[in-house]
């Protein structure tokens, strides 16, 4: 590349004196190695005269090839500049489907404006396929509502949803603008499916109990929230689902808070960490460990929108 440089400045400037001032190296240095590119190139690049230096008919051949092979090399750099920020680079994001119906469009609308050279895929399955898919690299950051229980990742809270219920429009239970958790006992519920872990499973499962409130399930392992909802629709049952939920079929199912303290449900973000950090570095909702650039990135966005969202609305 050295070589490359000298023989650019050279033909540009037509004048080894000249070339040797740009360069800052003294004259014979140049002209030796010059011939030695010369020499290994088999071929003559420049025709020497008193009145200066002409560029051979291969010389100026390879005067713009020479060019393009300097700047991309200089751009080298510039790349892995940008990678080590997370501002170019592929992002591939798994996803558990219910997490499609919060923020997550217009999270990705956003890191897109900002980073335009991130190519980003998105592939939705169930949580444990999800990590299987992070150990194997399929995936670089998975989000679901289940933080992983081995070691080897790390996960950041990226949003804490509230739980409401779901109800078709005709219930009992819709005139009311807060509903009870202890007003669902009798009532014909569905339950999402058990992955295994801390999941929306398990966290709605413990809300009941904690009202004392024993489930009648007519339809459990249902793990697509677009169908619990249309269940719901359909008059099977009630559900308490994730606030996102909302945007399913608003026009046939009512949503309703949940009276008392807000119940949530976290939404994690995982990825598969090349090593942990000291066990003192973790926090409530964030298992610390290093996670790529692009990752870093895009949960970031996630916060910056989250919380803009937030400001906008007075939560």
């Amino acid at each position: 590349m050295r070589q490359l440089q000298y023989f650019v400045t050279v033909a540009e400037e037509r004048s080894f004196t000249k070339a040797s001032g740009v360069l800052h190296i003294a004259q014979p240095p140049l002209s030796t190695q010059i011939r030695e590119f010369e020499r290994e190139l088999g071929v003559e690049l420049f025709r020497r005269s008193h009145r200066g230096v002409e560029l051979t008919p291969a010389g100026e051949a390879l005067l713009p090839e020479a060019r393009r092979l300097l700047y991309r090399y200089d751009s080298l750099g510039r790349l892995a500049r940008q990678a080590q920020h997370g501002e170019v680079g592929h992002l591939t994001i798994g996803l558990i489907p219910a997490a499609g119906n919060g923020l997550l469009p217009d999270v990705v609308r956003h890191y897109r404006d900002e980073f335009p050279h991130v190519e980003i895929s998105l592939i939705e399955d169930r949580p444990g396929s999800l990590l299987r898919r992070l150990d194997v690299g399929e995936l670089d950051v998975s989000l679901q509502y289940m933080p992983p229980a081995g070691a080897g990742y790390g996960w950041r809270t990226v949003e804490q949803e509230a739980l409401i219920v779901a109800m078709p429009a005709t219930h009992a239970l819709a005139r009311r603008r807060r509903v009870p958790v202890g007003a669902l006992a009798g009532e014909a519920l569905i339950l999402p499916a058990r992955h295994g872990g801390e999941g929306l499973y398990e966290r709605i499962s413990r809300l009941l109990a904690e009202h004392e409130v024993m489930p009648q399930v007519v339809q459990g392992d249902i793990w697509l929230m677009q169908t619990i909802v249309g269940l719901v629709a359909a008059g099977i049952g009630l559900a308490v689902v994730p606030e996102s939920a909302r945007v399913i079929r608003p026009g046939e199912v009512v949503y309703r808070q949940l009276a008392g303290p807000r119940e949530t449900v976290p939404l994690v973000a995982v990825w598969r960490a090349a090593g942990e950090r000291a066990a003192g570095e973790r926090a409530a909702g964030e298992r610390a460990a290093e996670e790529l650039p692009v990752v870093r990135r895009f949960i970031d966005k996630w916060a910056q929108l989250l919380c803009s969202t937030e400001t906008n609305t007075g939560h």
